[in-house]
C-alpha cells in the first residue's frame, strides 16, 4: 500500500475525529458499522483473523448537528503484521494528521467483557496504547465494553467490570487519569451513538507519540509507545534466550548419555529459537528505519501534490487575465454606446430646438391629427413587436397577465400593439385584442393591466438594425433606464415560452425589438 489510510474523504478541522482501537476481533469494525449505518461497509471478521491490516476511515456521518469521522485501527495483536508494523501504521498516520493541524476528539478502547480472563497480551498491548496516548489525553479515552450477549447473565457482566477496573496493571491507572469506562451493552445504533456522544464532551487534543515525533523530533523507537513495546520486545528476547540456553543444555546431557536422536532434536529445536532471536532482534532495528522510509514516502507525496497545485495555479493565471480582458471590454463597450446614444439625443434635441417654429407648426398639426412621429413610429398606430437574437414573437400569455415568446406559426403568436404618445418621448404600448397597458409593477416585473395611468416607455433607435428599437423604462424611478428583454443565458430549449421582463441594460441582440406593421 501506498497510504495507510484507505476509504472515506479528507477530514477538515471542523470535523470531529474518534479513533477506534482494540485487541483484533474485539468488535471494532462492526461497532463503527452500527454507529454510521453507511451502507458502505468496513469489513468484519468472524475469528481471530484479523480484518484490518491499514487505518480505516469510515463514511461520515451527523450526530447532534457535528460531522463524525471515525477510524477503525488494526490491533496490536494483528495475525497479518507484527506490533513493530502495526505502531508504525498507527503512529504515521497520527503524524500526518497532526502536521495538518488535525488532533483527534478522542479514542474509544474496545474490550470483549466476553473474555474469561485478561491475559498478559492484553495487559501488554494496552500499556502499548497508553504510551500511544499520554496521561494528558486519557481523559479523552472511552473504555468501552461490548459483546454483552455472549455472558450468560448480565450480573456476571458487572462482576467482570468491577474486575478489570479494579486491576493495576490494566485499566485502573488509565481511570485514574481521566478514562471513562462504558458498555456498549444492547447492540444498538443508539447505544452506539450514546458512546460518541460522550466524546462530543471532549476538546481535541494531541497524544503523546504525536507531539513526540512532530514536536520533538523523537525516532519512533524514542516513544513512550515505542518504549513500551521495546520493553515487551525485550522480555520476549529474553524468554527467547532462556528456552535457547536450555536446549543447548539438554542437548550437551544427551550428548553424554551418547542419545544421537535427543541430541539432534534439541540441536534443531535450539536453532529455530536462535532463527526467532535473530527475526526479533532485526525487527527492532529495522523499525526505525521503516517509519522514515513512510516520511520519505509522505514528504514525497505532499511535494509532489503542492507542484501539481502550483502548476494548476499557473495555468489558471491567463485565462483569469483574459476573463478580465473580456470584461473591461465589455464594460468600455457599453460606455461607447451609452455616449453614443446621448449625443443621438442630443443632437435630436438641438435639431428640435434650432426649428422650434417648424417644429411648433408640425407638432400643432401633429397633436390635431393625434400623430406624433418617432423614426418609423407612428402613435396610435398598430405594430408587432419581434426579438432580433431569439427570432420570437412577443404575445400575452393565456390568462392575459404576462408576456411570453411564441412561435410565428403558433395562434396568436402576431400579437398587435398599438404604440401612443403625446410628446415623441413618453410612449404607452397597448394590446389590440386585450386593450391592456404593458405596465410595470413596483416588484420590477412586467404585467398587462386596465389602467388610466400605464406606464411610459423611451424608443431608442438602433443603428444598421431596420425597425430595430430598444424598449426602456422611462419613469424617474430606480427602474428607470432598464430595459425589456428576454434575459440572458438562455438555452434554445427554453426560448419558446420565455417569459420577457425587464433587465439591467447588457447590450445584447435580445435586447433589440423589430417593431413593424404587422
Amino acid at each position: 500500500m501506498t497510504d495507510t489510510v484507505r476509504q472515506g474523504i479528507n477530514p477538515t478541522n471542523n470535523d470531529v475525529l474518534i479513533a477506534v482501537m482494540g485487541l483484533t476481533g474485539s468488535g471494532k469494525s462492526a461497532f463503527i458499522n452500527l454507529a454510521t449505518q453507511s451502507p458502505n461497509k468496513l469489513q468484519v471478521g468472524h475469528s481471530i483473523q484479523s480484518c484490518t491490516d491499514a487505518v480505516e476511515r469510515a463514511d461520515t456521518f451527523e450526530l447532534d448537528g457535528r460531522r463524525i469521522v471515525l477510524f477503525d485501527t488494526p490491533g496490536f495483536d494483528d495475525t497479518n503484521k507484527s506490533e513493530i508494523e502495526i505502531l508504525r501504521i498507527i503512529a504515521f498516520e497520527l503524524e500526518k494528521q497532526y502536521r495538518k493541524g488535525q488532533t483527534l476528539h478522542g479514542i474509544i478502547y474496545v474490550h470483549r467483557i466476553s473474555d474469561l480472563r485478561v491475559g498478559g497480551l492484553a495487559k501488554t498491548n494496552f500499556g502499548i496504547f497508553r504510551g500511544l496516548c499520554g496521561d494528558p489525553f486519557l481523559r479523552n479515552v472511552v473504555i468501552m465494553t461490548n459483546m454483552w450477549s455472549r455472558l450468560s447473565t448480565e450480573m456476571e457482566g458487572h462482576r467482570r467490570v468491577a474486575e478489570l477496573a479494579s486491576l493495576d496493571d490494566f485499566f485502573k491507572p488509565a481511570m485514574a487519569s481521566g478514562a471513562v469506562m462504558m458498555h456498549h451493552a444492547k447492540d444498538t445504533v443508539d447505544s452506539a451513538r450514546a458512546v460518541i456522544r460522550q466524546i462530543l464532551k471532549n476538546h481535541p487534543i494531541a497524544l503523546d507519540i504525536q507531539k513526540e515525533i512532530v514536536d520533538q523530533h523523537k525516532d519512533i523507537t524514542q516513544t513512550g509507545a515505542g518504549m513500551a513495546l521495546d520493553k515487551k520486545l525485550a522480555e520476549l528476547a529474553h524468554r527467547y534466550e532462556l528456552r535457547l540456553k536450555a536446549q543447548f543444555e539438554a542437548a550437551e546431557e544427551a550428548r553424554h548419555e551418547r542419545d544421537e536422536e535427543t541430541m539432534k532434536e534439541q540441536l534443531e529445536e535450539a536453532e529455530r529459537v536462535r532463527q526467532l532471536l535473530e527475526k526479533l532482534e532485526e525487527e527492532k532495528r529495522d523499525q526505525a528505519r521503516q517509519y522514515q522510509l513512510l516520511q520519505e514516502r509522505f514528504a514525497k507525496v505532499e511535494r509532489k501534490r503542492e507542484q501539481v497545485i502550483h502548476e494548476a495555479e499557473e495555468r489558471s493565471r491567463p485565462e483569469v487575465r483574459a476573463a478580465e480582458a473580456r470584461l473591461r471590454q465589455g464594460s468600455e463597450t457599453a460606455e461607447r454606446r451609452r455616449a453614443q446614444e446621448k449625443a443621438e439625443l442630443d443632437e435630436r434635441m438641438k435639431n428640435m430646438a434650432v426649428s422650434s417654429p417648424s417644429y411648433s407648426a408640425r407638432v400643432g398639426n401633429e397633436r390635431n391629427a393625434g400623430k406624433f412621429k418617432y423614426r418609423t413610429i407612428v402613435s396610435g398606430e398598430t405594430y408587432t413587436l419581434y426579438n432580433k437574437k431569439h427570432k420570437l414573437f412577443a404575445t400575452l400569455e393565456p390568462d392575459n397577465k404576462y408576456l411570453r415568446m411564441r412561435e410565428y406559426y403558433e395562434k396568436d403568436s402576431r400579437q398587435q400593439w398599438v404604440f401612443e404618445s403625446d410628446d415623441g418621448d413618453n410612449w404607452s404600448i397597448k394590446s389590440v385584442r386585450t386593450e391592456q397597458y404593458v405596465c410595470l409593477t413596483s416588484r420590477g416585473t412586467l404585467r398587462a393591466q386596465t389602467t388610466s395611468f400605464p406606464t411610459f416607455w423611451r424608443l431608442s433607435k438602433k443603428l444598421r438594425v431596420h425597425h430595430g428599437f430598444r424598449i426602456s423604462s422611462n419613469n424617474w424611478d430606480k427602474h428607470d433606464g432598464q430595459v425589456i428583454s428576454v434575459g440572458r443565458p438562455i438555452s434554445q430549449y427554453e426560448q419558446k415560452g420565455a417569459r420577457i421582463n425587464l433587465y439591467d441594460e447588457l447590450g445584447g441582440n435580445e435586447e433589440i425589438w423589430i417593431i413593424e406593421k404587422p
